[in-house]
């Protein structure tokens, strides 16, 4: 069974509950079943007799395959009214001892987390179709962790699509006006598809993109009150002061040569 790529066929829910922790204690752990945790204003770091460390932040759901070997320690949040972890283990048809345990950050947190309570909850309170309510919420639970790493995962081969082009762009973007048709060969697809990746991948088209580069390295040289603005867009890349006045006051908010002033009044104002 890969948890992520196959479809997931839960046989058994051996527990739904959670655990309030006001310390962090270590806990050593041969796991029998297959478990999902989803941490509550805590975190905790999981070692792995495989060497591998993971860590599950607050807001963060880690999946702990059937057969593996671990110390877990929790470390609470502070001024936090509900801390501590929500686990399901659950066994499944499939083996899926070989699995490798994940972390993610969850997006729709306050649904997870309603999940989560509910089935522990009416894991606790045992009324009839306890069972059916919390195998529901379990399925609930997979479909979401499988959504959102399935949306990583593409992002994840999109970045590794364009890699060769966001390389030389980082390299060259202060230097020459990269045109589309070059990075297109660098990554050898057409230009159309390269605008589609970079729209998929950051939302914006690649000479925006490498706009947005160039104004945030002028926004780094007029903060150090070193550069005047003709030095600050010559050194970010703009050829073209005026344009690089009105790209930049379109992107900050502010003219360029008021921003400095802006962010002296900023520091007098909280000081």
């Amino acid at each position: 069974m890969d948890f992520l790529q196959d479809e997931i066929v839960v046989s058994e829910i051996v527990l739904a509950v959670f655990f309030p922790k006001e310390k962090g204690t270590p806990i050593q752990k041969y796991r029998t079943t297959h478990g999902l945790v989803f941490n509550v204003d805590c975190w905790s770091t999981y070692r792995f007799e495989t060497g591998e460390v993971l860590t599950c932040r607050s807001g963060d759901c880690i999946y702990l395959p059937k057969g593996t070997r671990y110390t877990a320690e929790r470390h609470m949040e502070k001024n936090s009214e509900e801390r501590g972890i929500y686990a399901i283990n659950f066994l499944t048809l499939s083996d899926g001892s070989k699995n490798k345990p994940f972390v993610m950050r969850i997006k729709g947190r306050d649904e997870m987390l309603s999940l989560f309570s509910r089935a522990a909850n009416a894991w606790r309170k045992k009324d009839i179709g306890y069972c059916e309510e919390c195998f529901g919420d379990l399925y609930k639970i997979i479909r979401i962790i499988k959504k959102e790493m399935s949306s990583y995962s593409s992002k994840h081969r999109t970045l590794e699509r364009i890699a060769p082009a966001l390389d030389y762009i980082n390299e060259n973007y202060t230097k020459e006006q990269i045109s589309l048709s070059h990075l297109a060969s660098l990554c050898k697809i057409s230009e159309p598809y390269l605008r589609k990746l970079f729209q998929n991948a950051f939302s914006v088209s690649p000479a925006v993109y490498m706009r947005n580069l160039r104004i945030g390295y002028a926004r780094e040289l007029l903060r150090s009150g070193e550069y005047s603005v003709t030095d600050a867009a010559m050194l970010a890349g703009f050829n073209d002061t005026a344009y690089f006045s009105r790209e930049f006051k379109r992107a900050v908010g502010v003219a360029p040569k008021d921003y400095g002033v802006s962010l002296v009044n900023r520091k007098i104002v909280t000081k």
